[in-house]
């Protein structure tokens, strides 16, 4: 069943003076020019109020009761010449809004219904009792009740049309959004994938190949340990084997590369090519035994940081600092950019394609990663990342 537009309270209350003004002058009218005794006018206008009120939450109900005010109203009106007749003119303007409003709630065939029976009505009422009016005026009050009907229902169905293909349109663009979003996070985790699948193809086949050639590199060494050598170089082939087939889906070109991902020796290039200033308190001992995936989600953090100062924030100073914290095992990474003259505050987005990919890769190894305004106005991200991949999970930088 098609849902019902929601009806705003300023419609509400326009709908509402209507059925009071539409009361008050169908009242007096009756009563006055058209000879209705007071206590029929009042009935009647209350039905035509009544009718307008309901149409907007009873449709079918509004009309119904619409509809029997209009029809009792033609048979109680005296034909006269000095005003519009067989229907008043509040009644042509209340009917039609009745019809406009129940159209609107999808219910046009029933306005429809409503309105081709009560202008019957009016067409039998002055067949009837018309002969001593003037044609004209008479035929022209029914061409103008039937156009008002007939146009109310008309804009009410173009209205409802607009507002269902607004609505659509709406939740089209969310499920876009939606989907762009998901998207993007399985294009990062896919990305995240392939480069693991470097680092461990360059670190499996470096295994293999030594293993393969111990026994030509020492040709002293016994034919048992030769043979383990052997065995581990076939282990490491197969499991090579295996995790190609596991992860070298991912690349679209079908090519795995057996090279080494960037890592912390790649960070002073990195840093120098975006113009900002690194702080590397790292140990040299500890930069030599960081594990490839670690080294290569610091990397990514920091490209990923520099990027959005580059795109949000273009000429601000950016700082990276590379330090080491011994109790938690981990990396911490710091990217801080000061903020520009007459910029605003900028404001963390958890849902952005950028940060919400650079906690995944943090995450993914048991650390974690920050990213908020800091109290210059600038921005900073921040990454506490675990040196081993197995270490314990990382407390907040």
């Amino acid at each position: 069943m098609t849902a019902r537009p929601r009806i705003p309270l300023l419609a509400w209350a326009a709908v509402s003076a209507l059925a009071l003004a539409l009361l008050a002058v169908s009242a007096s009218l009756g009563a006055t020019v058209y000879g209705v005794p007071p206590v029929v006018s009042i009935v009647v206008a209350l039905l035509h109020s009544a009718g307008l009120l309901l149409a907007v939450r009873f449709p079918v109900l509004g009309v119904a009761v619409a509809v029997v005010g209009a029809v009792s109203e033609l048979n109680a009106l005296a034909a006269t010449g000095a005003a519009p007749w067989p229907v008043p003119v509040a009644t042509t303007i209340g009917f039609a809004a009745t019809l406009g409003i129940a159209a609107l709630q999808g219910q046009w065939l029933i306005s429809t219904a409503g309105g081709i029976l009560t202008a019957g009505t009016a067409l039998a009422v002055t067949l009837a009792r018309g002969q001593r009016l003037a044609v004209g005026p008479v035929i022209a009050d029914l061409i103008v009740f039937v156009a008002l009907a007939g146009l109310a229902i008309l804009i009410a169905l173009f209205a409802r049309s607009w507002i269902r293909n607004r609505e659509r349109l709406a939740e089209a663009e969310e499920a876009s959004e939606l989907s762009l979003a998901r998207r993007q996070v399985a294009e990062e985790r896919t990305r995240i994938a392939r480069e693991m699948h470097d680092v461990v193809a360059h670190g499996m086949s470096v295994i293999q190949v030594q293993a393969a050639s111990a026994r030509y590199r020492h040709p002293g060494i016994s034919d048992e340990v030769a043979s383990e050598f052997d065995e581990l170089a076939a282990t490491a082939r197969l499991a090579l084997g295996e995790m190609r087939t596991l992860l070298g889906v991912l690349r679209a070109d079908g090519d795995a590369e057996e090279a080494p991902q960037p890592g912390l020796a790649e960070l002073p290039e990195l840093v120098s090519r975006s113009r900002a200033e690194l702080l590397d308190r790292l140990p040299s001992e500890v930069r030599q035994s960081v594990d490839p995936f670690p080294a290569l989600t610091v990397y990514r953090v920091v490209q990923e940081s520099l990027g959005n100062v580059a795109r949000h924030a273009p000429g601000a100073d950016a700082v990276v600092e590379l330090d080491l914290d011994p109790e938690a095992d981990a990396l911490i990474v710091r990217v801080r950019n000061t903020a520009l003259p007459g910029r605003a505050v900028p404001t963390a987005d958890p849902s952005g394609h950028g940060i919400r990919g650079m906690r995944e890769r943090v995450v993914a190894l048991g650390g974690v990663l920050t990213a908020e305004p800091s109290p210059d106005g600038g921005f900073a991200v921040a990454a506490l990342v675990p040196l081993h991949p197995q270490s314990p999970e990382a407390r907040t930088p």
